[in-house]
């Protein structure tokens, strides 16, 4: 019978790790800024052109819900670019191109006493409007890391994101994808 000290030692010392543990449970919404920068390639009548990186300012906004290790959010953002083509049949001055990303991303991260560092996953709509040729969307995917810094009810996070995806305008097959850089402040209610 002396299992029974040891097994309530074992249960005091999991309750007492276990309340250190911030839950950091709640909703927060918040504003994003940073830097989107996408390639983007067509397949047409003519060949396939490829053209020039365009680095462009993105903002936007998102609302959330995080519980300990995860967080579900939804988002939206816009990014204005100026697609430079190389060798094409496309005026010299390239193609403006309104961008738009509206999804859920997922988070999964190690909810540490002011950081959270962490990994996403999203799935949404981008749609993107191309001066003189006409607007599209469809679905596609992101994934990325980023960090989070509590201050309180206030929280700074940045993260890094892989984007990918594509849709057909006219008879033209359009391939976008690049690196996006977000930066952003999350209130938790």
């Amino acid at each position: 019978m002396k299992r029974t000290p040891l097994a309530v030692a074992f249960a005091a010392a999991l309750s007492l790790a276990v309340g250190a543990v911030p839950a950091r449970a709640g909703f927060y919404i918040g504003v994003r800024g940073g830097l989107s920068n996408q390639n983007a390639s067509q397949d047409g009548a003519s060949g396939k052109i490829e053209f020039d990186k365009n680095s462009a300012f993105l903002y936007g906004a998102q609302a959330g819900l995080r519980f300990s290790a995860l967080a579900v959010e939804g988002e939206f953002y816009r990014a204005d670019h100026n697609l430079m083509a190389g060798a094409s049949s496309l005026s010299t001055g390239g193609v403006d191109m309104n961008y738009y990303y509206l999804g859920v991303n997922g988070k999964l991260g190690i909810p540490l006493v002011i950081a959270y560092p962490y990994i996403t996953v999203g799935y949404g709509r981008y749609s993107a409007d191309l001066k003189g040729i006409g607007s599209s969307s469809d679905t596609g995917i992101n994934v990325g890391a980023g960090a989070e810094l509590s201050l309180g009810k206030v929280s700074l996070f940045a993260e890094v994101r892989y984007t990918d995806f594509g849709f057909d305008l006219g008879n033209i097959s359009w391939d976008f994808g690049g690196v996006d850089v977000h930066f952003g402040l999350n209130i938790h209610l």
